[in-house]
């Protein structure tokens, strides 16, 4: 080709409509959550994709110097902000393009960014361990034939447009590319994403405006048909997990990640730039995934969604109310999957690593490793992101949602869930966030309730109303043997602790009024601990009767199972559930801790 034919391309003209793309897709997201059946039915590859788009508009906001650095910057989001199968690959076939264009001498024409556009197919394919036809990687490959099969020197302007068409016939191809899309009469929901993006791209690098229809040469978008009986071929998913992880600071190739991740699931895909690697695997194996990958890298970045939940709620959800509640409330996992009660999880951080709250991480893992490692253990909460990517996926399922957060005193979550839902003013689902004043399984006691009035068929309204008044009749008493993870976590007063440590007393720690933690008693011995508790609620069960109550330990099963038979003496009944708590509750209350949650019956508030 002569170059001096060849046209160059404005990074600003190119960022623009990069960004107009995203916002397209973005647009699209509820449509494409409807469509997703592959290749698994849990509806959030829209939400996924859209998590995707707003990473890159967010990070690409700063003015760029040339063309090489709008793609530096969108392959860095990409990388970052990927969720999902569809996510992953159009995060590796950014990188490529990126990739290509750096081994480029000139890396700012026309000719340049189409012949990296069809170079970066190779990565894009080998991200994925077993490629699939008639999902997106073969609409990229459409396009970006075409547009290598163009005449570069008439411009962008010119190529674009028919690569769209080319694109827009392999979206539609999709439907008879797969037997499950199929049969429920759709096109893949990760190609027709990749359609959006593009089609954004294409109308805005024309006509240099702000996305506000559709464009296609033939004036009509791809046709999505949903057919009535929607997802009704599809089934449960094999592996439970949607496990991503971010590593930073890998050596290891493609091939290398992917062979030894085999083991542990399906859906493999690894994508690789620069040091960094992120991880897809569908697994059952979550916290095998992240402690084999921990010896490859570091890891910075994880979420592991339960498509399990997802695949039921988009099946047949059980009220039109979602309810969520953070990790920190203890519920049996059994419980929360029965009931579709959807969990924000909460963040350990163990030195420069991240692990998921009850998912990648369990309070026995904790303690062993606090054993044998001197790094520093912290919780941190969900991100905002984290909270509107569930949101996002939540108001194209329900009417309404009800989030319940740990104490707003203990934690900054019911702060974050709270700027998310204003964030989503704009949308037709209605959320309300309570602090529910209470942690652990005390908090866990409140959302059975709302779950229950939910499932009754109340209004939200009243269900909240209910909830806020349930708040006063829960306690939870908790008896510490070692004071200082709970001084050094903050969780009750520094001076008072510090006494109290000091001079070897074994105090009962319970919650105040706002949800705060103190220092409820005292005893010098753990057996005097638990009689003193037992003690108080059988006089609370006199004064106000106890409906019921749960047993929860951190890796003190033993201990809590003969709380369990001395209470059930003394109130006649058993507990709701006796389980393991959380690994955030485990690091303020350190190991062998028992904790006892009661609900008393509506009326006079127990102090």
């Amino acid at each position: 080709m002569d170059k001096r034919n060849d046209q160059t391309i404005d990074h600003k003209k190119l960022l623009f409509a990069v960004q107009q793309g995203a916002i397209q897709l973005i647009n699209e997201k509820q449509e494409l959550n409807q469509i997703n059946v592959f290749p698994v039915s849990d509806g959030d590859t829209g939400s996924n994709l859209a998590s995707l788009m707003q990473t890159i508009i967010e990070e690409t906001r700063d003015e760029a110097t040339s063309v090489i650095d709008v793609f530096g910057k969108i392959a860095e989001a990409s990388l970052v902000g990927a969720r999902g199968n569809s996510g992953i690959i159009f995060a590796q076939y950014f990188n490529g393009i990126y990739n290509n264009l750096l081994r480029l001498e000139e890396n700012s024409s026309v000719h340049s960014f189409v012949k990296s556009a069809n170079a970066a197919l190779n990565e894009a394919y080998q991200a994925i361990e077993n490629p699939v036809e008639g999902t997106i990687i073969t609409v990229i490959r459409a396009w970006a034939k075409a547009l290598n099969q163009s005449n570069h020197s008439s411009g962008l302007e010119k190529v674009l447009p028919k690569a769209l068409i080319e694109a827009k016939q392999a979206v539609e191809n999709t439907t008879k590319q797969l037997k499950i899309l199929q049969k429920n009469q759709v096109v893949d929901a990760g190609a027709k994403g990749f359609y959006s993006f593009i089609e954004g791209f294409t109308q805005a690098f024309i006509t240099e405006e702000e996305v506000t229809k559709p464009f296609t040469n033939s004036n009509e978008s791809v046709k999505i048909d949903i057919s009535e009986s929607l997802h009704t071929n599809s089934v449960e998913p094999t592996y439970r997990y949607c496990t991503e992880i971010l590593l930073d600071h890998v050596t290891q190739s493609k091939d290398e990640i992917q062979e030894k991740l085999r083991a542990y699931g399906d859906s493999l895909i690894v994508a690789t730039n620069r040091g960094k690697a992120k991880i897809h695997i569908h697994s059952n194996q979550p916290d095998q995934v992240l402690s084999y990958l921990s010896t490859l890298g570091q890891p910075i970045q994880q979420k592991a969604d339960d498509m399990l939940l997802q695949y039921r709620v988009s099946k047949h959800k059980k009220a039109p109310i979602a309810l969520v509640t953070d990790s920190i409330a203890d519920l049996p996992a059994d419980y929360l999957l029965e009931n579709q009660i959807h969990v924000l999880p909460m963040n350990i951080l163990i030195g420069n690593a991240s692990y998921i709250d009850k998912v990648t991480i369990q309070s026995e893992q904790l303690f062993e490793m606090n054993r044998n490692s001197n790094e520093v253990m912290t919780s941190s909460q969900p991100g905002i992101k984290t909270v509107e990517n569930l949101f996002s996926f939540l108001e194209t399922k329900y009417e309404a949602i009800l989030v319940i957060t740990v104490s707003g005193s203990l934690s900054g979550t019911f702060h974050t869930v709270s700027e998310a839902a204003k964030r989503m003013a704009s949308s037709s689902t209605k959320i309300e966030v309570i602090d529910s004043k209470q942690n652990s399984a005390a908090q866990g006691l409140l959302v059975m309730s709302a779950n229950e009035w939910i499932q009754s068929g109340l209004p939200l309204d009243e269900v909240v109303k209910r909830t806020k008044n349930k708040r006063k009749h829960l306690k939870i008493l908790v008896s510490v043997d070692d004071l200082e993870p709970m001084i050094v976590s903050g969780r009750i007063p520094q001076f008072a602790g510090r006494i109290a440590k000091k001079i070897n007393l074994k105090p009962i720690v319970s919650l105040g009024k706002n949800g705060e933690g103190k220092l409820s008693d005292f005893t010098f011995s753990l057996s005097s601990n638990e009689r003193k508790i037992i003690r108080q609620l059988k006089k609370m069960h006199k004064k106000k009767k106890i409906t019921r109550y749960t047993v929860i330990h951190a890796n003190s099963q033993t201990r809590a199972l003969a709380w369990r038979d001395k209470l059930v003496a003394e109130l006649g009944f058993q507990p709701s559930y006796i389980m393991g708590i959380s690994t955030v509750v485990a690091l303020s209350a350190g190991q062998g801790c028992v904790a006892i949650a009661v609900e008393f019956e509506e009326g006079e508030r127990i102090v």
